[in-house]
């Protein structure tokens, strides 16, 4: 008998024995599952961070710091260790604060920069996010903060449940491009403490993602969270370090706020936080040219624009009056992207309007509103359909499935809102990348599943956008 099946017979007895000590058990002697994943990141970060010498730089925060920082560059320009410790919004700005004062030391900068939002700005946590950033380093539960240890506990049979039905399976995460733990390694495979995968130019919808907008909004600077901050402070001063509240770079096209209003909120920040600020909130709006995927996510170039500004920012810090050597490149070249001939069966099902990138779908025809299943079509006048508008099928109650083109780029929150017998989105697309998504897609549908490619399910579970639909995702 296989070394694997033996395992799985004593784990299932086991299982059937006792309960309660199996599942804790099993969750500790399975292997890693998720450590090939984007969240396979924070291990690595987690260690440089407790390693890392006396005096150095310490960025705290969501994924803006994953994909806007590089460490090289701002090591190079101040000659201090530089540590990147933000990866993921989902996984909450208090569990990286909590996590980060592993490491913290005499003489350390610490800059907190979280994304300007009202989840990033919040005491929110999720433990199911957790878990699998910490799969098998389970050294790192020890600096879980003790408000949040219930929540660990509650979603632990979930998270083992998980790894046991991999295992059993025989099966193993397989993840491709940017949201992949191999995005932060060299060449040779060895990681570097910074994001290498090339992102080289804005792929989102109109260049920015409407399902994120940018407010800054003083109604995010809630009591709980403040007091937090300026326990974390004192926390840090106590250790001889330092901390300053950072600006993570925010796509101009996104952000709804007027520079009056951005600077109320600003006035706001100063007058409830006990620490000092670092730079503007002005100085860290950047065209969208420059971003990726994500209206925080910069593109490989737009690195530069961004460290630029943190490294001038630090050295009037540190009364650092050299010139900083990082140039602004050229900006990026948005290709035409290519489409593809597809189903049109449908196509006069809707009616359209034309966009800058091809058509959007507006509203069903008469024809469309009786379907039961309907097709996206790929083109219209020969041209792609890049988009459908959100209440295109509001409250549609004959619709049961809809199959998404390959060209579509980007869905819309609420874009199903009062669809109650939709059962089915089946998305042709198998690279979640392309197709940009929010948090509300499927809000007002409540019996709907998202179907993908058997070979595409891994990218889309684990993706930083896809990942929070990743029990509603099935396969066809």
């Amino acid at each position: 008998m296989k070394k694997q099946h033996i395992i799985s017979l004593i784990i299932t007895l086991f299982c059937l024995i006792a309960i309660p000590i199996s599942v804790l058990s099993i969750g500790f002697i399975l292997p890693p599952l998720y450590n090939e994943t984007y969240y396979g990141e924070l291990p690595y970060m987690f260690k440089r961070l407790r390693n890392g010498k006396e005096g150095k730089i310490i960025f705290v925060g969501n994924s803006a710091l994953a994909f806007g920082l590089r460490s090289d560059l701002i090591e190079k320009e101040t000659n201090k260790e530089v540590i990147d410790f933000g990866l993921y919004g989902a996984i909450g700005t208090k569990a990286m604060m909590d996590l980060s004062k592993v490491g913290i030391k005499k003489n350390d900068i610490v800059i907190l920069a979280p994304e300007i939002s009202d989840q990033g700005l919040s005491l929110y946590y999720s433990a199911e996010n957790m878990w699998m950033a910490v799969d098998g380093h389970y050294d790192m539960l020890k600096y879980v903060e003790k408000t949040n240890r219930q929540a660990m506990v509650g979603n632990f049979a979930s998270f083992v449940s998980k790894k046991y039905n991999a295992f059993i399976n025989n099966h193993t995460i397989n993840i491709e491009g940017v949201y992949a733990q191999t995005s932060f390694n060299d060449v040779d495979g060895n990681e570097v403490g910074y994001m290498t995968y090339d992102r080289p130019y804005n792929v989102m919808l109109n260049g920015y993602d409407s399902n994120a907008l940018i407010t800054f909004d003083d109604g995010y600077l809630k009591d709980d969270f403040i007091r937090y901050m300026n326990e974390y402070a004192r926390y840090i001063h106590k250790r001889g370090a330092q901390l300053y509240f950072g600006f993570v770079p925010m796509n101009n096209l996104a952000v709804t706020s007027s520079p009056e209003e951005i600077d109320a909120f600003y006035n706001a920040l100063i007058n409830k936080i006990e620490f000092p600020i670092l730079g503007n909130p002005h100085q860290y709006l950047f065209d969208f040219d420059w971003f990726y995927d994500n209206n925080c996510h910069l593109n490989s170039l737009g690195t530069l624009v961004y460290n630029r500004q943190i490294v001038e920012d630090v050295k009037t810090l540190l009364d650092d009056s050299s010139s900083t050597n990082i140039e602004i490149p050229e900006k990026p070249v948005i290709p035409i992207i290519p489409y593809e001939d597809g189903d049109n069966s449908d196509v006069d099902c809707f009616n359209y309007a034309e966009t800058v990138d091809g058509y959007s779908i507006t509203s069903l025809s008469e024809s469309g509103k009786s379907k039961s299943s309907i097709i996206i079509p790929s083109t219209y006048h020969d041209k792609p359909i890049v988009s459908f508008m959100s209440d295109v099928f509001k409250d549609n109650k004959t619709i049961s499935e809809i199959i998404i083109s390959k060209n579509i780029r980007g869905l819309f929150d609420y874009s199903f809102m009062g669809c109650s017998n939709l059962t089915r989105i089946v998305l042709q697309n198998d690279n979640p990348n392309k197709i940009n998504v929010g948090t509300a897609l499927l809000d007002g549908a409540p019996n709907v599943s998202i179907y993908v490619k058997k070979d595409a399910f891994d990218n889309f579970a684990n993706h930083y956008n896809w990942g929070y639909y990743r029990n509603r995702i099935k396969t066809f």
